[in-house]
């Protein structure tokens, strides 16, 4: 058995939310531009005031963007997903959205919403496993607004979803697709790239070596122009080390990964969940001391993914698992409690999955 102690101050900072005083939009290269009014979005620019003068930026620079003020129904949605009623949540967006396409014509108030909504019920669909529902939504984006900055996310979004749904051909031609909009509009060479990148991952008949070969030549294309696919493609890689059982190698990748912070939420919630699983391989492997503090760096890895990257279902239940599996093995009984709750809340969420199985095995 052993002892685990996290430090209140450090996690305080971790699960500590920061509200935006105004619209804050989030560039590639780590600033950020605050106290903004975003008034219009498109895959080129993204138009906003500060203190009252118009200002642009390039939308290829922009990884995300925090709004102060949002439709009602909208705003509604987001606060009900961030309470995990993600149903709900899926269901007030929806109503927003039916209802803005059916009366026609612009969302005077908040003329970028209608996009926000649409890649909103793209991520939440997602995080409930509804591929379906993702192909819908990205399909309407693709189809009603067409010149919005997150269209070309739509097609990557739409063709993850063909792929999990086993329709491997249907994402190598959404792909065609948004390959064919780069070029009829000039989208920056990173969309080129993301393509790319797509039909490395969906080509099943690379594994291994050949894999990360292949997912390298994308990874020196992309460089430091566009570390946000670079940092991708490097996290699949990674990901094909762990498959081999390299946990040092790959520990080393995704570290690299989240200390460069220039990554979308998905490609950190997948960084910080597989150096969870790297830690905790080393930290199995260890005694003592030294045992203790790998098995915490895990544990704060794979916390972090539950409470930052709560969206990103693809990674979260297994990282709840894990961060419960290391619960249980202090010996305070606060930290089996919280094993347990972390048990629980995996049954409930995420029922019928591999792992709400795993975590029934261990309830008590």
């Amino acid at each position: 058995m052993i002892r685990l102690s996290l430090a209140g101050t450090a996690l305080a900072l971790l699960f500590s939310a920061t509200a935006a005083d105004a619209d804050t939009i989030y560039l590639v290269d780590g600033s950020s531009i605050t106290d903004a009014e975003v008034s219009e979005e498109t895959y080129e620019t993204i138009e906003y005031r500060v203190d009252g003068k118009r200002d642009d930026v390039a939308a290829s620079k922009v990884l995300r963007i925090e709004y102060e003020e949002k439709p009602p129904l909208v705003d509604r949605g987001d606060d009900s997903a961030s309470s995990g009623d993600v149903e709900v949540a899926i269901g007030d967006i929806q109503t927003y959205v039916d209802g803005h396409f059916a009366k026609g014509g612009p969302d005077r108030r908040f003329p970028w919403a209608p996009a926000y909504a649409l890649s909103r019920l793209i991520e939440l669909n997602n995080s409930v496993g509804d591929m379906a529902g993702v192909i819908a939504a990205a399909d309407r984006m693709i189809a009603n607004v067409p010149d919005a900055r997150q269209v070309p996310d739509a097609y990557l979004a739409k063709a993850e979803a063909q792929f999990r749904s086993g329709d491997g051909a249907g994402a190598t031609a959404t792909l065609g697709e948004l390959e064919a909009l780069a070029q009829r509009v000039g989208l920056p060479r990173s969309w080129q790239l993301e393509v790319q990148l797509g039909r490395v991952v969906y080509d099943t008949s690379k594994q291994g070596k050949a894999r990360r070969d292949a997912l390298k030549t994308v990874t020196v294309a992309a460089g430091s122009e566009f570390p946000v696919v670079a940092n991708r493609s490097k996290t699949f890689s990674a990901e094909s080390l762990v498959d081999e059982e390299k946990y040092g190698e790959a520990e080393s990748v995704f570290r690299e990964v989240v200390d460069s912070g220039k990554a979308d939420r998905k490609t950190l919630a997948a960084a910080y969940t597989g150096l969870g699983d790297c830690l905790m391989q080393r930290g199995q492997k260890a005694d003592g001391d030294e045992q203790a503090e790998l098995l915490k760096s895990a544990l704060l890895a794979y916390m972090r993914v539950v409470v930052v990257y709560e969206d990103q279902v693809q990674y979260v239940p297994k990282a709840m698992f894990y961060a419960a599996r290391i619960f249980d093995q202090g010996t305070e009984e606060q930290s089996k409690d919280r094993a347990q709750r972390l048990y629980r809340t995996i049954m409930f969420r995420y029922e019928g999955s591999r792992w709400a199985r795993e975590a029934n095995g261990f309830k008590r």
